[in-house]
């Protein structure tokens, strides 16, 4: 069935990518870029505060020292260079500026950009790209607008008006994802500035309303499940109410209730070490600055549910724990998921010991693939298998974007505490179809030490194979040490912190292996892996285990 759809999809993908080339070839005509300028303003109507467009960049103070650098010399960054590519062309780097010293560098640098793209350019002018340098160019008049010659202004507010139209009218082509939302937001702000384009302006709420309804949960969690999604979304929103309170415009009740349900989802993510857990295609992110941000606009969020996203949360004075007991997401929503189902984070003290990951979406698309799989996650997979089955085929990927084929499905989940212990209990099948196992995972939390204990179950629902192995994997946090005792079944680690943990198994061996972890978005970084491994040879398989705090 999967290979006929694949077969059908992949001459779909032929056919899609073909009109692709050719649209790609009219949006670079002149006769394209030229429908593009609507109107010629003379001025800007309001001008955002720039301490509001500074939450959306981590980006150092350093990260382009322009002061000794040609303008010109800037676009000669190779867009292989996916990050720097695209963090150069955004320009939320102005916000990091030094504004005495920058205005005349900057106004030399836009202008060298305009002179250099100010038509269509399909790297440059890729839509989530075009709609961060609106927003930068526009939040920091200071040093880009300010004391500018007439020449320079009718350039900077053809350029605008050329990409917030561009955006416009593409927006519907962009799939429903927290990249939406920042192009929906640079619409918004273009509607905003320019009394002119109050078209933008009126379109960009109702995408805005539309985007609210289909991609978020009744709990206004992404539908992508996705950690970081929730940082993307919770910036943008906050940042368009913020727009429209300075601009005295409504704000839309809608706007305001998503704010407060994905705030709720950011609340319960937040973690003592300022981290995000690395689950289903999130990489490490530290909103530390950005709650700050928060809490300088008086935002305050708060969530007693221990679940959001199908991902639960324990929390235990200095301890915190994270499963992620869901289903994938539909493919419309699965671009950058990942096969981690039943993995688990662990952090105590703000360090994080058990870890996923990460997600290389930056690096390379050999690391992205193998981000996907099961092994990436500290959990249980089959015969270096994982828990689903992801489309590969490149033409098809390229056109439609990589998407789940055959995902699991949670057949049990239950969560229960007591007196002594939180108790989390959760099944899935996505190695039956192929291995006649379901898997299941039971973790229990001691209320009165820092100690988990952990058994996974395997259960024969079938007969497939008869020769099967299992892995069960735990990803180290990097910098962290860990020796193997000399009874093998256990392991020592020890937390930069100071902190002593023990993981071990009364009936199985732990190995070392080394490991890579892809959380950053900047680099690979070496750490390693522990793994207990085994045959499978009954109808009933049940591996115990434990992680504890020895000092």
């Amino acid at each position: 069935m999967h290979r006929l759809k694949s077969i059908k999809l992949y001459f779909f993908s032929i056919i899609k990518l073909f009109f692709l080339s050719i649209k790609n070839y009219y949006f670079r005509s002149n006769y394209y870029n030229k429908k593009l300028i609507t109107f010629i303003p003379d001025r800007i109507f309001y001008n955002p505060s720039t301490y509001l467009s500074a939450s959306l960049t981590t980006t150092k103070n350093d990260f382009y020292i322009i002061s000794n650098i040609l303008p010109k010399v800037l676009w000669k960054i190779k867009d292989e260079d996916v990050k720097n590519f695209k963090n150069l062309h955004s320009f939320l780097w102005l916000t990091k500026l030094d504004r005495k010293n920058s205005k005349s560098i900057t106004k030399n640098i836009i202008n060298s950009w305009i002179e250099n793209f100010f038509n269509y350019d399909v790297n440059a002018w890729e839509m989530e790209i075009t709609a961060k340098r609106i927003i930068a160019w526009v939040s920091n008049t200071d040093i880009t607008l300010d004391n500018s010659d007439k020449t320079y202004k009718e350039k900077f507010f053809l350029s605008l008006i050329k990409q917030s139209n561009f955006l416009l009218k593409n927006l519907k082509n962009l799939s429903y994802d927290s990249g939406k939302i920042i192009c929906c937001s640079a619409i918004i702000l273009s509607g905003m500035i320019f009394k002119e384009n109050e078209i933008n302006y009126k379109t960009g709420i109702k995408e805005l309303e539309k985007i609210i309804k289909i991609y978020f949960d009744e709990n206004g969690f992404p539908k992508s499940r996705n950690p970081e999604d929730v940082f993307i979304s919770i910036k943008y929103l906050i940042l368009i109410r913020e727009w429209l309170k300075e601009a005295q415009k409504p704000i839309p009740d809608l706007l305001n209730e998503i704010i407060h349900k994905c705030g709720s989802c950011y609340f319960t993510l937040s973690c003592s070490n300022k981290q995000f857990p690395l689950f289903n295609g999130a990489t490490e992110i530290n909103y530390d600055e950005y709650d700050i941000f928060l809490k300088g606009l008086k935002y305050k969020f708060a969530n007693k549910n221990y679940e959001i996203g199908e991902l639960i949360k324990i929390k235990k004075k200095k301890l915190e724990f994270f499963i992620d007991c869901g289903n994938p997401p539909s493919s419309n929503f699965s671009k950058n998921y990942q096969a981690g189902c039943l993995s688990f984070e662990l952090i105590s003290n703000k360090q994080k010991i058990i870890c996923n990951s990460g997600y290389s979406k930056h690096l390379s698309s050999k690391l992205t693939s193998l981000c996907r799989s099961t092994a990436a996650h500290s959990t249980l997979y089959i015969n270096d298998a994982s828990s689903c089955v992801f489309q590969k085929n490149e033409t098809i990927t390229k056109a439609y974007g990589s998407s789940v084929l055959e995902g699991h499905k949670i057949i049990n989940k239950n969560y229960t505490e007591d007196k002594d212990f939180y108790s989390i209990l959760a099944s899935h099948n996505g190695y039956e179809k192929r291995f006649g196992y379901t898997h299941s995972r039971l973790i229990k939390i001691s209320k009165k030490e820092d100690i988990i204990f952990g058994n996974d179950q395997l259960k024969k629902t079938k007969n497939c194979f008869n020769s099967l192995n299992y892995f069960i994997r735990f990803h180290i946090y990097p910098n962290i040490k860990i020796v193997k005792t000399k009874a093998e079944n256990s392991i020592l680690i020890s937390l930069p912190n100071g902190e002593g943990w023990l993981m071990q198994s009364e009936m199985n061996n732990f190995e070392i292996e080394k490991n890579i972890f892809l959380g950053n978005k900047n680099k690979i970084i070496n750490n390693d892996s522990v793994f207990i491994s085994g045959n499978i040879n009954s109808e009933m398989i049940s591996i115990k285990w434990e992680i504890k705090r020895v000092n």
